[in-house]
């Protein structure tokens, strides 16, 4: 039969591990929420670029429509 010191012992290094596995885990959590910033800021990026793109299209394909009806009214 184990004593009290044993026990109380063991139960120690059985914290001592959940500490240190929870501190592993903190750092992975960590590690891991840089990089899903990091990629999300990228797609960010890329997403503006591609909205930014888009809108000048959209209005030079305004400008082209308002120009070409501009013509047609005083062709008439």
């Amino acid at each position: 039969m184990t004593t009290m010191p044993e026990r109380v012992s063991k139960l120690e290094g059985a914290y001592e591990q959940v500490d240190q596995r929870l501190g592993d885990l903190t750092i992975s959590v960590e590690s891991l929420r840089t990089e899903m910033n990091s990629r999300l800021d990228t797609m960010d990026s890329k997403f503006e670029s591609k909205f930014n793109t888009l809108i000048v299209v959209m209005a030079t394909s305004g400008v082209a429509i308002v120009g070409t009806l501009i013509a047609i009214a005083f062709r008439i």
